[in-house]
């Protein structure tokens, strides 16, 4: 055994009882997420396609209603890091009830105009809480508590322990009826309530006895790497397509109708915990991480779109799971090299605004996405003329995007 190795192995055990706490809310966001339709969660597309009966574009536009708190999300970029932690616990506390106000709506099954807006709205409120709460406390707790290797081991594998659990809950979302999805909904509720108690443990930044008056120290404080541009441009193109925006929809609608659509948010959810638990902590250069990342991404999409419409062979039935699994490893491998690059560019003074604007970059983008996703899935039903139809030549033409702007620069 290497001394390095036993240092290493002691430093990690030190780290325990400050990690845990970070711990449990990667584990518990996947599902969280999915439950209350942030960034299209599957549990929820599930729910407004099966049980509330609502349509793409409807769908579509709620998700991307958050795009409505950019002003807000920008202002919420310049909370200071000491009220992090309080802010991280009324996210989860506010999502609890969100997720518990989803389950009375199934629960009791009433269909209808006014209950499709009550949900719609708890997705938009979902959407706007993760920006201006969750965003500005998250990551900069992190960069504030944790190493760089402890920093990415909580965005990895306890995010891809997460992940399987969002994986279980949504095959079994799919498979049950309306009794046991409320009840399914109404424990995610209870898990983030817990969780909002356990992030009260964490470290976190004292308040400042006096705020400082040095004017060039603040506009120092205010200046962002230039580094940064790049990532988010990056993150900007992933957000629009990279995540397959409300695929969900798509493959109800049009490409594999007769499809359990739990099975196929859980493969799309095991893509992407699979690039989490398999991300080694590192130091090094991430570069050849992202090329790698960003070919299997482009393979993925160029066999999702030779697939035929609709889906009914064997030979059909794989080749879509195997291109849903390897595109969202792919797109959460490169997410994660960015977010890590992101952290390398930024210190505690700049980390709030900075992965504030990170977060405001990524989820505007797939907000966006949501949006033009739902247009061309009701555009893709419709005309059944097209070689490739209209969604899936999008997500084509952006992925190509991102393959090129990942070679035009190194992410060190």
């Amino acid at each position: 055994m290497s001394l390095g190795w036993q240092k290493r192995t002691q430093r990690d055990i030190a780290s325990l009882p400050v990690r845990w706490p970070f711990v449990a809310v990667a584990v518990a966001m996947p599902a969280l997420k999915s439950a209350t339709g942030i960034d299209g969660g599957a549990i929820f597309q599930i729910l407004a396609a099966e049980d509330l009966g609502l349509d793409s574009r409807a769908i579509g536009i709620a998700f991307a209603m958050g795009v409505l708190s950019l002003p807000v999300q920008l202002i919420a970029a310049r909370l200071p890091l000491w009220r992090a932690r309080q802010h991280l616990q009324v996210f989860l506390a506010l999502a609890a009830i969100q997720c518990w106000v989803l389950a009375l709506l199934v629960g009791f099954d009433v269909a209808g105009q006014r209950v499709a807006l009550v949900a719609l709205g708890v997705t938009v409120i979902a959407e706007i809480s993760l920006s201006v709460l969750y965003a500005p406390a998250w990551q900069p707790l992190l960069k504030f508590a944790l190493t760089t290797e402890g920093r990415q081991a909580v965005n990895s594998r306890p995010r891809a322990a997460g992940g399987v659990l969002a994986a279980v809950t949504v095959v079994l979302f799919g498979a049950v009826g309306a009794d046991l999805r409320t009840v399914v909904l109404m424990i995610v509720g209870a898990l983030a309530a817990l969780v909002a108690i356990t992030v009260s443990r964490p470290p976190a930044p004292a308040r400042p006895a006096c705020r400082d008056t040095d004017v060039a120290a603040i506009r120092q404080q205010q200046s962002l790497p230039a580094g940064l541009r790049w990532i988010y441009l990056v993150l900007g193109l992933c957000g629009l397509a990279a995540a397959w925006p409300l695929f969900l929809v798509y493959a109800h609608d049009v490409l594999w109708p007769t499809a359990n659509l739990g099975l196929l948010g859980a493969v799309q959810l095991g893509g992407s915990l699979l690039a989490a638990a398999t991300w080694r902590p590192t130091e090094a250069d991430l570069t050849s991480r992202t090329t790698r990342a960003g070919g299997v991404l482009i393979a993925a999409v160029i066999a999702m779109a030779v697939v035929r419409v609709p889906v009914e062979s064997r030979a059909e039935e794989v080749v879509t799971l195997a291109a849903l699994a390897t595109g969202a490893a792919s797109a959460a491998t490169i997410a994660l090299a960015l977010l890590e690059g992101a952290h390398r560019e930024v210190d505690d003074e700049t980390s709030v605004k900075a992965l504030t604007i990170l977060d405001v970059v990524e989820s505007t983008s797939l907000q966006v996405g949501l949006l033009i996703a739902g247009f061309l899935v009701s555009a893709s039903a419709t005309r059944t003329e097209w070689l490739v139809d209209p969604y899936r030549l999008y997500l084509l033409i952006v992925t190509v995007g991102i393959v090129v702007a990942l070679r035009t620069r190194p992410l060190r």
